[in-house]
């Protein structure tokens, strides 16, 4: 097993993190002109020096890091003069500061970083959504060492994990601790949300409304089998997907403070966890920028009076609480065997019911704190539809 772990690039995460297992690590600048998977205002500002000084220690301890350059949309500034002159300026610091290798989402940009910087490993992004052989011999084609499979497509499809993994020999990686919708029809549109959120060459980098988070929730809290149904490995089932070949497991998420993090690689590397499941998914009280208060920064990402009501913005703050659910881990030993001869690709949901089943074994959630929270969501989705939150 190989641990792929986030970096918040705090001093005293990679201390927290070195563990069995744990053989790279990833992160990025919370924001540039290529952007990544998460909206700049999650992030603290950080400076290079820090990212260099971090990348080092994380050396010293025998580890990898990739930088992570795994937008979904470039917005068309890669066939400029001036993006082209952005994207060599970007990948001449990342040689500087000696990073081992990049993460992308986009075909063109795997060619240019291996072509103009070889001694980079590319590694592919699950914004690139391999789902199937020829996705995953096209990358491989490409010279990807490491390919990150889709995760709300292939994470229980055994019978597909296998045939990609014979049919392909570079290393193949799943994302563990995710918390997405199987098959999520959002997924896409999520993607270049958030690549366009993080990137310093749009201006709405400044400000978005992650829709799509708040879509994911209500629908999780609406029916609580979607958290059964979400994207997650258990801990205790890793060993599962080490017989048919995924060699690689990645942890996310970057915004989360050291200690969440610990936790999370401290599960993974030992390959247990006792208690609440959903100890390992990211959510707002592990969230860095929201248990470090600062003004400024909130007035930078939020205070857009001409994009949107802040006044009727600030009134929606109740929706960053965490949602209150337990999710018995253990009571989850023998849960995915159900998957190795069954897919969820060829059946509706609601005639299998073997999540519905699971969810109500295992879940626990408050029923007047979920209720309050569901009518919140559909209201303020109902606001964001009509255009209301805007007026």
């Amino acid at each position: 097993m190989k641990l792929t772990v986030p970096t918040n690039w705090q001093d005293d995460l990679v201390e927290k993190i070195s563990r069995p297992g744990v053989d790279a690590v990833y992160g990025k600048l919370d924001s540039d002109f290529v952007g990544g998977g998460r909206p700049s205002c999650i992030f603290l500002k950080i400076n290079k020096k820090k990212v260099k000084g971090h990348i080092q220690s994380i050396h010293d301890k025998g580890l990898k890091f990739y930088y992570l350059l795994n937008s979904s949309c470039l917005g068309n500034r890669e066939w400029t003069k001036a993006g082209q002159r952005e994207i060599r300026k970007l990948l001449n610091w990342l040689e500087e500061i000696n990073v081992d290798g990049v993460v992308v989402g986009i075909p063109y940009l795997g060619e240019l970083i291996k072509k103009q910087c070889p001694r980079f490993e590319i590694c592919v992004s699950s914004f690139a959504q391999v789902n199937s052989v020829n996705r995953a011999k096209f990358w491989e084609d490409l010279g990807a060492s490491v390919i990150t499979l889709s995760q709300v497509e292939l994470t229980r499809d055994f019978k597909l994990l296998k045939i990609i993994r014979e049919n392909v020999k570079c290393d193949l990686q799943l994302i563990v601790n995710g918390n997405c919708l199987q098959d999520c029809p959002l997924f896409f549109y999520h993607n270049n949300i958030v690549s366009h959120a993080s990137q310093t060459s749009v201006k709405s980098e400044l400000f978005t409304i992650n829709y799509c988070s708040f879509v994911c929730r209500y629908k999780m809290l609406s029916n609580p089998a979607n958290f059964i149904r979400a994207t997650w490995i258990r801990p205790e089932d890793i060993q599962v997907y080490e017989e048919i070949g995924i060699n690689k497991f990645k942890l996310i998420d970057r915004s989360m403070t050291s200690d969440a993090l610990a936790r999370i690689v401290e599960a993974y590397s030992s390959r247990s966890y006792r208690g609440n499941l959903y100890d390992l998914f990211s959510g707002p009280s592990k969230t860095m920028w929201l248990n470090k208060p600062n003004f400024f920064h909130r007035f930078k990402y939020f205070f857009h009076p001409f994009a949107i009501n802040i006044f009727k913005l600030i009134k929606e703050r109740k929706l960053l609480k965490d949602i209150e659910v337990y999710i018995d881990n253990k009571k989850l030993d023998g849960f995915i065997k159900h998957f190795f001869n069954e897919s969820c690709r060829y059946k509706s949901c609601d005639n299998c019911r073997y999540c519905y089943d699971i969810a109500d074994k295992v879940i626990k959630i408050d029923s007047v704190s979920r209720e309050a929270l569901v009518v919140a969501y559909n209201g303020f989705l109902k606001r964001i539809i009509s255009g209301e939150i805007f007026k």
